[in-house]
């Protein structure tokens, strides 16, 4: 005996209007758990507006048991200052990586200390020219204000007047001695600064040697700042 075959339409009408076989379960009942300004509980079948940026709970009425736990939301200032925190950590974890990556090329670059020393040598020695030709400029430059001021007094003394383009001059030698001495200042301050890194590269060089040497014969090896590898 042929059974009858389902039609489309038949097929169709079972999926859609079929009972809940094919239905969601309904969500299960719950309750929220909030503790006001005040310090008091509160429990509810609906959360209010006021505990919408308080924490809370959200429990089961069927089981008692805690479904979610909401922390409550942050102030904009609270909002800010977990920024902050979160870039203030991204930024020395970067930092960290970035030393690390700069003792493998300090340690890669220089076979020596003796490398090392030559190359600072060279950039100390570029510094103390670039430092004496400012000076030497600034020297001129004083030399010069200095006749152009003895000239505008022996003027004065005869009773005539400074000329404007003696003026003009006057005042442009002495900006030009002022920016000079500026420049003289950051010169200096950049000479200091590479001393100082010199010693505490080849502090660091020594270190990371001594931490190489340390791995091979299972000593503890010692610690040091990180700074930057040497240029030239």
């Amino acid at each position: 005996m042929n059974r009858p075959r389902k039609t489309l339409a038949a097929i169709v009408a079972t999926l859609f209007f079929a009972p809940a076989a094919f239905a969601d379960d309904p969500p299960a009942p719950k309750l929220y758990h909030w503790v006001s300004a005040d310090g008091k509980d509160h429990y509810s079948d609906v959360l209010p507006p006021e505990a919408m940026t308080q924490a809370r709970q959200e429990i089961s009425k069927n089981s008692g048991m805690t479904l979610k736990n909401v922390d409550r939301s942050l102030s904009p200032e609270e909002r800010a200052a977990a920024q902050a925190k979160a870039d203030a950590e991204a930024k020395a974890a970067e930092a960290i990586e970035k030393a690390k990556q700069t003792d493998v090329v300090l340690l890669a670059s220089y076979p020596s200390e003796a490398e090392i020393k030559r190359a600072y040598d060279e950039r100390v020695a570029m510094q103390a020219e670039s430092l004496k030709a400012t000076r030497i400029g600034l020297d001129s430059q004083q030399q010069g204000l200095s006749s152009l001021l003895i000239a505008a007094s022996n003027l004065e003394l005869s009773g005539k007047p400074v000329n404007a383009q003696l003026t003009t001059s006057i005042k442009a030698t002495h900006a030009q001695i002022v920016e000079q001495q500026q420049t003289e200042m950051q010169q200096e301050v950049q000479a200091a600064n590479l001393i100082k890194e010199r010693v505490a590269t080849m502090s660091r060089y020594r270190t990371l040697r001594a931490a190489a040497e340390a791995a091979h014969s299972g000593s503890t090896p010692t610690s040091a700042p990180t700074i930057p590898p040497p240029k030239g």
